[in-house]
């Protein structure tokens, strides 16, 4: 019998922000899941918090590989030769999940096959970022098949593990100049007649290395451990997902006009999302209506 999902959590050596991580994956409203940690190269640090989870929940699996190429992409290939999910679903170890991240993934793959979800981004500093996008508009598409953009960080794409069986080639070593996400995602948006799909509200905390360059792995773990009680809290997520939607909004400039277009549609369907949703407080819906109102003054 086939599962839920499968979550594929490549992982190298960021230390405890894999426990984290794992604690996001394995608290899901799915819970017909199986999670499987593929190691590329991981020190016995890794190798001790891997066996922890398993002892704790047998739907963690462990796949240990020798250092490969680039992020160890093929190893990836290996694990969904034998998956058992519908869907796949994919957690950089030094992200965080919000509880409904599988289920809102699994609703969007009911009718496409890849979908991407929001992200609330943060940088070093502590700044949000966050930007509503949609694959099913041909802008967005265009920008992530030419190279020019990527809206989906690896914690927030996902696809059908029918779509992915598909493909002509699958997980393969990334060549320079390309994230090893985007080259993936470009293989999926590019099969005939593909169907692509976008969130509307955000289920991803997004810790991007590139803004942490330097810091150390404690420095990095203390971040998550600061964050990732709060993502349990319903009423902190309705908070950050009207902060996120105001910071969209502020965004404004966006150079290629057909893209501007597309963006400022898919940041209204996420501001009728924030007004419409029950469990968004009072100060989270002023913020969309005093967005909306910056954007009908344009």
């Amino acid at each position: 019998m086939s599962l839920a999902a499968t979550v594929i959590v490549p992982t190298h050596d960021h230390g405890q922000t894999l426990r984290l991580a794992l604690a996001s994956a394995l608290e899901q409203t799915v819970a017909d899941i199986e999670v499987v940690v593929v190691g590329d190269g991981v020190p016995d640090i890794t190798r001790e918090i891997v066996d922890d989870a398993m002892r704790r929940d047998d739907r963690v699996q462990f796949v240990d590989h020798p250092k490969g190429p680039r992020n160890g992409e093929a190893y990836r290939d290996a694990v969904l030769e034998r998956a058992g999910g519908e869907i796949v679903c994919y957690l950089s170890d030094d992200d965080l999940w919000f509880p409904e991240h599988v289920e809102t993934m699994s609703g969007l793959l009911a009718d496409a096959d890849f979908a991407g979800a929001v992200a609330v981004h943060f940088t070093a500093d502590g700044e949000l970022l966050s930007w509503p996008f949609d694959l099913a508009l041909r802008p967005f598409r265009d920008r992530m098949l030419a190279g020019a953009a990527n809206f989906v960080p690896l914690s927030c794409g996902a696809h059908t593990l029918a779509a992915y069986r598909r493909l002509p080639q699958g997980w393969s070593t990334t060549p320079d100049g390309l994230t090893t996400d985007l080259f993936m995602w470009q293989k999926l948006l590019r099969l005939p007649g593909a169907r692509a799909r976008s969130a509307t509200r955000p289920t991803v905390l997004h810790f991007p290395s590139s803004h942490r360059r330097g810091w150390t792995t404690a420095a990095r773990v203390e971040e998550l451990e600061r964050w990732a009680p709060r993502v349990a809290d319903p009423a902190w997520r309705a908070k950050l997902i009207g902060a996120a939607l105001d910071q969209a909004m502020r965004r404004g400039a966006v150079n290629d006009a057909a893209v501007a277009t597309a963006y400022a549609t898919r940041t209204w369907r996420f501001r009728k999302w924030v007004l419409g949703a029950p469990a968004v407080g009072v100060a989270a819906k002023a913020l969309a209506a005093r967005a909306a109102g910056r954007a009908a003054e344009r």
